[in-house]
């Protein structure tokens, strides 16, 4: 039960960093942009990442959003490149 309770944050995790970007990662399943396998992907890396508390206090002050994820994001470079340029 334990590993259900981490990968549901961290699914939330990586929405939530999704969205602070501009990026629907609803969306993106829905239109193809995103595979199911890729999305499942995108949290496993956040599972393993291992800085959940700086990843929520760094979107806790992202009130405006943000253009990308910071620089030790593991999902980072996934995210900017379902960002559809502005």
């Amino acid at each position: 039960m334990e590993d259900q309770g981490r990968l549901s944050k961290h699914f939330w995790l990586t929405q939530g960093m999704a969205r602070t970007i501009g990026v629907n990662l609803n969306h993106a399943l829905r239109s193809g942009q995103l595979g199911r396998g890729e999305y499942s992907e995108l949290v496993a890396r956040c599972c393993h990442c291992g800085r959940a508390e700086a990843c929520m206090g760094w979107m806790g002050h992202q009130v405006s959003g943000a253009d990308c994820p910071p620089d030790w994001c593991a999902v980072r470079c996934s995210l900017k490149a379902l960002k559809k340029p502005a």
